[in-house]
């Protein structure tokens, strides 16, 4: 139904946006904190070489969407910009995460020794 003359479209609010956005963050960061977990268990390379890749590659590509919507806003864009800024917030949430268990991991592992 497309809306009458003079009435708004309704738009999702700020915290509606927010919460989906976390929890996205919060699924891929499980996905692949699980996925280097995995690696590890395989016997390729060790748990933390693998977090320190995934803060790597994850904040390259956070950073690469932040100069990308930053880009779009200047073109004036702005629903590319939000759409990018977005994926930039999702994939420094997700090098965070990474961070955060690598840290949680050195310092387990300075504790047992």
């Amino acid at each position: 139904m497309t809306p009458a003359r003079g009435e708004a479209t309704s738009s999702p609010n700020f915290k509606a946006v927010l919460y989906g956005l976390a929890l996205t963050a919060l699924a891929r960061a499980s996905l692949v904190l699980a996925v280097c977990i995995i690696m590890d268990a395989s016997g390729g390379q060790s748990l933390g070489l693998n977090l320190r890749t995934a803060v790597l590659a994850f904040g390259l590509l956070g950073g690469a969407g932040l100069g990308r919507g930053l880009r779009a806003e200047r073109t004036l864009e702005f629903e590319q910009a939000s759409r990018l800024y977005a994926l930039a917030l999702v994939n420094f949430s997700i090098c965070y995460a990474a961070l955060l268990a690598g840290s949680l991991l050195s310092a387990g592992e300075s504790q047992g020794t």
